[in-house]
């Protein structure tokens, strides 16, 4: 009778454990605990069941055994998943788990309520079937009703930080954005959920994703995002220019996104030449610099986001095996609280929105003691243009939409734990620098930079050839001169951003002259000592922002023809 009496509560209990852990997920220690309880309810009962069909097979109801034999079944995906885990690619194991649990527990429910029904006092062994009839009805409802109510209480009430929005009205000055005067981190935005500092070695800890994604840990290790900081030779020199300059407060601007080691703990009151060496210096921006936002304020940039302290870090980061052997067991076992802290719905949905807390920037009297100065802006390009879809644009092209990801973190081959379908979204992030791989001697990252920039992205056509005359407008001395008040340079800037005029440029003329084109049709030739025009077309096909992008006052591209 005890048997059965401890299986009948094991089993209401395992119930309502279940009633909890289905529809919450929560990175805490009373969630992780509750999975630990699951698991040693599954395998207890398992064993307990096995015991009692082996035992009492004979003299159990027929629908009673089945009931059984199904929750034996249910235990079966149940231990593969304590084995291998329930990560992407083996989450039908879970929902097989789950459907034959459902079942079990409404056959067993069936089964009890027939017994009761035949005026049967007791079970077999002589345990009150009245009770576990009553725990069962108390249990099965919340089983059902309660994950449907977090579910759809989710669904009607989502958390406004769970997706990025634009104020109704936008800050005046760099004095209202993000903390404010007051906060530590002024006059970057970026932000932490206490508005107080925390500690370095929270950026120091990217090996420890190593133990479960070792692909992607490899792809960050080469990228620029790691390469952000003061591993970062030119962005060093700027920066150590910088504070000579102007002092270590302005510089906080540009450490909001660059040297999170440094930044979030306070250290950059101290100039970056007295600490160069630290290992915090040397981190760049860790997996936690973008997978531990918890929140983006718009997209005016500057780094508005806000950054936490996850919950069970220290028991990820720990140094004792046994605690790293616990955080990574368990996250294998149910990922999904660690995708609830590391993979926030913007990190899928608001992409765009995401990276223009970083690649959006501006600069006023706190940094520059001038005036209000765009640094640079890809967001608001790639958002007018039509690769974007929201613009005008983008009823002439292209087909499909792009985000910054479809281009800067493609799908690539993996069979990192994180994979979906045997990819994942390479964490190289390859755009236009070569410089920095090159001088790092990383030639797989080099070669991940030129195979990209080779994709189409940009193409040259060299187009016509001409000879070479003087354009209307031009001095003597060959200087061209602008033909009406209304000509303009180019700029990497949106039109009317800040242009005092904006519209269609002005050109410059040229008096007619013999064209041959298109090149490569009508063979033309040239003689050793002629002077003539080549015109050459550099057209961005998928690019989404200005070419190059970018900071405007450090990147240059340069077109060189050579002769053959």
């Amino acid at each position: 009778m005890k048997y059965h009496k401890a299986g009948t509560y094991g089993f209401i209990l395992l119930l309502l454990n279940s009633a909890y852990l289905w529809p919450l997920a929560e990175p805490t220690l009373f969630y992780m605990s509750n999975l630990v309880l699951h698991m040693a309810l599954g395998v207890g009962l398992t064993l307990l069941g096995i015991r009692c069909l082996w035992k009492y097979s004979s003299s159990l109801p027929k629908l009673a055994r089945w009931g059984l034999i199904l929750f034996l079944l249910c235990a079966l995906p149940g231990v593969t998943l304590m084995k291998i885990g329930a990560t992407q690619p083996h989450r039908w194991i879970l929902q097989l788990h789950i459907a034959l649990a459902l079942l079990a527990v409404i056959v067993l429910g069936f089964a009890l309520r027939m017994q009761l029904r035949k005026g049967l006092a007791a079970t077999t062994s002589g345990f009150p079937s009245k009770l576990a009839w009553r725990g069962y009805c108390l249990a099965l409802p919340l089983l059902i009703f309660f994950p449907a109510g977090i579910k759809l209480y989710q669904h009607l009430f989502p958390v406004a930080s769970d997706r990025i929005h634009n104020p109704v009205t936008a800050p005046t000055s760099m004095y209202e954005e993000g903390g404010g005067l007051q906060s530590p981190f002024f006059p970057s935005s970026a932000n932490t959920t206490t508005g107080k500092t925390i500690p370095s070695n929270f950026f120091m800890t990217s090996e420890a994703c190593k133990r479960c994604h070792a692909d992607i840990y490899e792809q960050w290790h080469s990228s620029m995002h790691h390469f952000s900081s003061f591993n970062n030779q030119w962005y060093r020199k700027s920066i150590e220019y910088m504070q000579d300059v102007v002092g270590t407060q302005p510089s906080k601007w540009c450490a909001g996104c660059h040297d999170h080691a440094v930044f979030f703990n306070g250290r950059f009151e101290t100039p970056i030449k007295q600490q160069i060496t630290t290992p915090e210096a040397q981190a760049g921006l860790a997996c936690t610099s973008c997978h531990s936002i918890v929140s983006v304020n718009d997209s005016t940039g500057n780094g508005g986001f806000v950054i936490e302290y996850p919950p069970l870090h220290d028991m990820a980061t720990s140094n004792n095996k046994l605690l790293q052997w616990a955080h990574d067991f368990l996250i294998k076992v149910d990922p999904e609280p660690h995708k609830k802290v590391f993979m926030k719905p913007f990190h899928r949905k608001d992409t765009a929105e995401m990276c223009s807390s970083c690649h959006k920037v501006h600069l006023d009297v706190p940094v520059n003691n001038y005036r209000w100065l765009r640094g640079f802006n890809d967001y608001d390009n790639w958002q007018a243009s039509g690769v974007s879809g929201q613009g005008a644009r983008s009823f002439y092209y292209p087909k499909q939409p792009q985000r910054c990801v479809d281009c800067h973190m493609p799908l690539v081959p993996s069979n990192d734990m994180a994979n979906i379908n045997g990819k994942v979204h390479s964490h190289r992030f390859p755009a236009a620098n070569t410089a920095v791989p090159f001088a790092n001697q990383d030639h797989k990252q080099l070669q991940t930079v030129i195979d990209f920039l080779k994709n189409k992205h940009v193409t040259v056509d060299i187009f016509a050839i001409s000879a070479s005359q003087k354009t209307v407008g031009q001095s003597e001395s060959g200087t061209p001169q602008r033909s009406s008040e209304t000509m303009q340079l180019s700029s990497s800037f949106g039109i009317g951003e800040e242009s005092e005029a904006f519209g269609a440029g002005g050109a410059f003329q040229s008096a007619p002259a013999e064209i041959y084109a298109p090149i490569e049709k009508v063979g033309a030739t040239v003689r050793r000592g002629d002077s003539v025009r080549v015109d050459v077309v550099a057209r961005t096909r998928t690019v989404g922002h200005f070419f190059p992008g970018g900071t405007v006052d450090a990147f240059d591209v340069w077109m060189e023809l050579q002769g053959v």
